[in-house]
């Protein structure tokens, strides 16, 4: 195998690491980069290809200057020995895992994260006695949060020892894990060791359960987006369709921020649901080969055979699976005898299956970082392959933001693309914003451009939200913003105040305060409470504050003020122009009021 060439932003890559490393002094640095630009290609490359680490590593005696690669499935470590040693001819490189046992004096030893944790890592300090890894690169590096990962690194050097952990689940991580992390870090880093290098790569480093990864690294160096790889020409471009289905999700509950599995696997895998998939599959897709992701097993099984009953071949991939079927599929995937594969968790991750031409969300979910990883899947560039199609198997959700096809470009997932590209879509949406900037995109609904420009001519802009039942125990005028989160905004001091509840990613409530100077000084904000359960108890610990805290704004925020009856004040009118909000005859200072809050929320002052 040849060494790849490196791309641009590959050498981009290189340079930022070099100079995060060399001039900033910071030895835990992170790289971002979508599913199917050479993730493993670049880190590969690393021993040789920039040259001031080149250099670096040259200082050291030879068995001083090993790489370890770490991941957590057998198929990343294969393609990872696979790249390195197309990128390194003449290094010794091999692979620990389970009874494959790595030479102790290879160059580049890939290892996976279970191995090395076996046995109270006995494995990687085994590993350690005969060489010093100089680059310690983490592949899939959004997972280095989690125990297991953080204590492999304890050991290596790169974290203080009060970091190691008796956890064996390779996820596992909680919120105090990392409160104490954080903490033990501030005092590392003025004393831990600088003759070494971690490198996390990955495309996601957005975890699902909102643990971020500043308790490991200590910075991002180098980002490179989806929406950029596609205009670039190195991922193809997303030609999207929604299916929607009639099954509600209202009833789901929500854990640390995603659906209840099981749960949601009783609520969506029913036949009429997976027949829809089939036909909205059989009218968008034609014969491209596809992925469909499903929410478990049983699912992944009875979408597969509902493919089947329609004469398509199809089937079931999950952790069940054997191996040498597994290899048998995807083989037969790979040479195009295997048209669709509906998978449970499987190839999300270190998949490299260039053929795919169609991603089928069959899984509904609010994680941002596991729907961009699912449709990665699809991305990569093929001969003849000139587009990915996208089918997004939408459910009836009011009470939550499901993911979808535009979040990928930054847009609102609401919109129903329908056979455009994302890019079409985005440029379609900038000209419409820009001829209807008060429009909100919360209360249309799910709409296609073409509705979108219909909804703007009869979209009465002047509708404010109601509160809907929690109101009426309300003594103050607060603002609904968006769905689930209301707004209390007022003068206060030198500048304005802004009370917000809004839902946390355990759907519990928060209630936080953010006083904004008007002179320019940064924004100060502290919480008042946390986890609260229930939107009307944290509303009301909101507005129990205001009583207590700020009782001169009680007559001034009073929903049955006298004041609001008055006509808007010529200060109002021109702070609505300034906000370039919409503005109707004959306007009430009350409504002025509030539409001037709408408008510092959408933009977010």
């Amino acid at each position: 195998m040849s060494a790849p060439t490196l791309r641009p932003y590959q050498l981009k890559a290189g340079e930022a690491l070099e100079g995060a490393f060399f001039d900033a002094g910071q030895n835990r640095v992170l790289i971002k980069k979508p599913t199917g630009t050479g993730k493993t290609v670049w880190f590969a490359a690393l021993l040789k290809e920039f040259p001031r680490l080149r250099a670096w590593l040259e200082q050291f005696p030879e068995k001083q200057r090993k790489m370890l690669v770490i991941a957590h499935r057998e198929e990343l470590l294969d393609q990872a020995a696979a790249k390195i040693r197309a990128q390194n001819p003449g290094l010794m490189v091999d692979i620990e895992q389970g009874p494959r046992f790595a030479n102790r004096y290879s160059d580049v030893i890939i290892a996976s994260i279970q191995t090395l944790q076996a046995s109270k890592f006995k494995r990687l300090r085994d590993l350690m006695r005969f060489s010093t890894f100089r680059i310690v690169v983490v592949d899939e590096a959004h997972h280095a949060a989690a125990a297991t990962y953080r204590t492999a690194l304890v050991h290596l050097g790169f974290l203080p020892q009060a970091d190691a952990s008796d956890e064996n689940e390779i996820e596992a991580v909680t919120d105090d894990d990392v409160a104490v992390m954080e903490k033990n870090l501030a005092s590392w880093d003025a004393r831990a060791p600088k003759d070494r290098l971690l490198v996390g790569v990955t495309a996601t480093p957005n975890r699902s359960d909102a643990i971020g990864l500043g308790c490991v690294f200590q910075t991002i160096a180098f980002s490179y987006g989806l929406k950029e790889a596609i205009n670039d020409g190195w991922l193809v471009p997303i030609k999207p369709w929604v299916i929607e289905t009639t099954d509600s999700l209202d009833n789901v509950r929500v854990q640390r921020g995603e659906f209840n599995q099981r749960e949601l696997a009783d609520t969506v895998n029913n036949p009429r649901r997976n027949a829809l998939a089939v036909e909205g599959w059989a009218a968008y897709a034609g014969d491209q080969s596809t992925l469909a992701f499903t929410v478990d097993v049983q699912h992944a099984h009875d979408l597969a055979e509902a493919f089947r009953v329609t004469g398509v071949t199809a089937q079931a991939l999950s952790g069940e699976t054997p191996k040498e079927e597994r290899r048998a599929m995807l083989a037969a995937y790979t040479r195009g005898d295997l048209q669709v594969i509906t998978n449970c968790m499987v190839l999300t991750e270190g998949t490299d299956l260039p053929r795919t031409g169609c991603i089928l969300h069959a899984k509904p979910t609010k994680s941002a970082t596991l729907y961009e990883q699912m449709t990665g899947r699809g991305l990569r560039i093929h001969p003849g392959k000139t587009e990915c199609v996208i089918i997004d198997v939408v459910d009836v959700a009011r009470r939550h933001s499901l993911q979808s096809s535009p979040v990928l470009y930054g847009l609102p997932p609401s919109l129903s693309p329908q056979g455009k590209t994302l890019q079409q879509i985005e440029n379609e949406f900038e000209a419409f914003m820009e001829k209807h900037p008060g429009f909100d995109m919360e209360r249309a609904g799910r709409v296609t451009m073409e509705q979108l420009e219909v909804r703007a001519s009869t979209f009465n802009i002047w509708d404010i939200p109601e509160l809907g039942p929690v109101g009426a125990s309300l003594a103050m005028k607060w603002v609904r913003v968006g769905t689930d989160s209301f707004r209390l905004q007022y003068p206060w001091q030198d500048g304005v105040e802004i009370v917000s509840v809004a839902p946390d990613v355990l759907g519990h409530y928060d209630v936080s305060i953010t006083l904004r100077p008007s002179h320019g000084a940064p924004p100060r904000q502290r919480t008042l409470a946390t986890q609260i359960d229930g939107e009307k108890k944290a509303l009301m610990i909101a507005e129990q504050f205001v009583k207590d805290d700020r009782p001169s704004v009680v007559g001034l925020k009073g929903k049955n003020a006298g004041w609001r009856l008055r006509p808007a004040t010529p200060g109002q009118m021109g702070l609505l122009r300034k906000l370039r909000a919409p503005m109707k005859p004959n306007l009430t200072a009350g409504e002025a009021s509030d539409l001037i809050d709408m408008a510092n929320a959408r933009r977010a002052r």
